[in-house]
């Protein structure tokens, strides 16, 4: 297979094999059949130099020779690493740009630190020009919470450890809102970082922070004990392996080192690939730099804020946002390629578009949610589609990979949306087709009561039902049949027509418990003249029997609301059934 697409390193062989003799110096093992080579694809790759087929540890590194948190303790005297909460390596990744930018003194730990490039691919290191074409997606917000997240960090640290920022400006700027937009602070090329940075400086912090997010291993490797599953460490050698889909791999502490071990049979000249795990799209480029194409795990999440009831009242129709409400009253699913519509989610549209009355989710609300997911899904299509037709000739400066990369996001988003809507239309036939014998849809009824039909060719010159739509009377003449089917029992002879039941005791039941309200009067009064008494005296024998008086028709109405659905794609309405879904 060929290697993934990954960002190039900017470190030379020789610096890998400096590093490679010093971990040997000190008690590592690294399998002398595992060559490192510069390719224009793949950047420095792993190559097996003759078969490999072994369950023992092809490489195997001591843990004096990692860069952890407890040396990142002792260097900065402090007792407790933890000293930003909720990162656990802020403190050693203070601790790597000190190793990286601290030119006065060699440390011990400089072999392993040098094949570490300065040059990132993360689109934090991006111009802003890149990043504003991200704009509108979830990876422009968490760009910018991201960066302010390391500021604040940052900004801990330095004052914890007392030490003098170089940017006074930007120090100050950033202690002074904590809300600030980042992005306006940081002009083009400032989080850069050259052989010049100084260490306590914020492109340092940053530089330090991405290579943490792309190269790090969990501690839990090491101590099972540890009280934050977060808390990670540098590993040399093996972070130098590049990243493939369902790579077995294994990472064990034996005998005081963390040993790698591949789980895959390599032919001579293969690649020796390391698994980051299942990753999304969203989440290499963030943290690594690169997009892989037809990603398996890849996934993007659709998110909504809710009102305070709605959140509130939501257990009571069995939807359970716990674990979807982010930020307060923000619920967030995830759409993946292995699941692109979650049952949940469909619930959840069907519980937005329940009518204040009903205490269960209904067929109705389940089919008129889809058709809002539907609307939802597909603006995210066109967004992702639109965009990822980069105009080059907005952008000044920009790099060939950075927009490869951009496109082939917005391309993976757009194909999980995709993905969702082929589901989506697949769910709501299934749903049509279960509850067949509880719908009806309207074109039947117009095609079955010839004399309604006959009755609004004379009222609005209708022909043929499509004509309802393209005219813009559809709701007219579905009022007109409701009341008409309220109606029944009042003409001389039985209808042609038989409406199906639970229409008319839908009506008796609106008629008994609604108020009407001089609003509602005045809301349908311009509709009821446009009518009425025209259509009585045009046609007696349909709209002069029985009750048409303006109540019958805002009875209607809510009859409507709590019946009908009319389906997006054809715009076509259908009479459903009272039943839960």
């Amino acid at each position: 297979e060929e290697p993934s697409k990954q960002p190039i390193k900017m470190t030379s062989i020789e610096q890998i094999d400096v590093c490679i003799n010093w971990c040997k110096a000190n008690g590592a093992h690294v399998d002398d059949r595992i060559v490192f080579k510069a390719t224009r694809s793949a950047g420095i790759t792993a190559i097996a130099s003759s078969s490999i087929a072994t369950e023992k540890p092809l490489i195997s590194i001591p843990k004096t020779l990692l860069i952890t948190n407890d040396l990142a303790k002792r260097e900065f005297g402090l007792s407790e690493s933890d000293v930003c909460q909720g990162n656990p390596n802020a403190l050693v990744q203070l601790f790597t740009a000190k190793l990286k930018f601290a030119s006065e003194v060699k440390s011990f730990y400089a072999p392993s630190i040098d094949v570490v490039p300065l040059k990132l691919d993360q689109p934090y290191f991006w111009s802003i020009e890149e990043i504003s074409l991200l704009k509108g997606t979830d990876l422009h917000l968490m760009i910018k919470q991201n960066l302010l997240k390391m500021a604040s960090e940052w900004l801990t640290l330095v004052d914890t450890l007392k030490l003098t920022p170089d940017d006074l400006d930007f120090y100050n700027q950033v202690k002074s809102s904590q809300d600030a937009d980042i992005l306006s602070l940081i002009s083009d090329g400032k989080l850069n970082v050259t052989g010049k940075t100084s260490w306590a400086s914020f492109p340092a912090y940053v530089w330090a922070t991405s290579i943490f997010n792309s190269r790090a291993f969990p501690q839990l490797i090491i101590d099972g004990n540890i009280s934050n599953i977060n808390e990670a460490f540098l590993y040399p050698i093996v972070d130098l392996l590049n990243h493939r889909n369902d790579t077995k791999v294994r990472w064990t502490f034996e005998d005081d080192s963390v040993e790698f071990i591949s789980l895959q049979r390599l032919k001579d000249g293969e690649e020796v690939f390391n698994s980051y795990g299942d990753k999304s799209n969203e989440e290499l480029l963030l943290n690594y730099g690169f997009v892989q194409e037809n990603n398996t795990y890849d996934y993007t999440r659709l998110s909504l804020r809710l009102d305070e009831d709605t959140l509130r009242d939501s257990p009571k129709f069995g939807i359970d946002l716990k674990k979807h409400t982010v930020g307060g009253n923000c619920v967030q699913y995830k759409l993946s390629n292995k699941e692109p519509l979650p049952d949940e989610l469909i619930a959840f549209f069907g519980y937005l578009c329940k009518l204040k009355p009903e205490t269960r989710l209904t067929v109705r609300g389940i089919l008129e949610g889809q058709d809002q997911l539907y609307s939802i899904l597909m603006q995210k299509t066109e967004f992702f589609k639109k965009n990822a037709k980069v105009d080059l000739s907005k952008i000044k400066f920009t790099s060939s990979k950075v927009l490869q990369n951009i496109k082939e996001y917005f391309n993976s988003e757009r194909k999980i949306y995709n993905r969702s809507l082929e589901a989506l239309q697949k769910a709501q036939k299934q749903i049509m087709k279960k509850h067949t014998t509880s719908m009806t849809s309207f074109k039947t009824i117009y095609k079955s009561d010839k004399e309604f039909a006959n009755t609004l060719l004379v009222a609005f010159g209708i022909t043929k039902f499509e004509d309802l739509t393209s005219r813009g009377c559809m709701k007219e003449a579905l009022l007109l049949w409701i009341v008409r089917t309220s109606n029944k029992n009042s003409y001389p002879r039985k209808l042609s027509y038989q409406p199906p039941a639970y229409i008319f005791d839908c009506f008796q039941d609106v008629s008994k418990s609604i108020v009407i309200e001089k609003a509602d009067v005045m809301e349908f009064m311009s509709f009821y003249k446009k009518l009425f008494p025209n259509l009585s005296e045009r046609i007696p024998e349909t709209f002069a029997v029985g009750d048409w008086k303006i109540r019958q028709f805002i009875v209607a109405d809510t009859v409507m609301d709590t019946l009908v659905w009319t389906r997006k794609l054809t715009d076509e309405p259908y009479f459903i059934m009272r039943e839960a879904y």
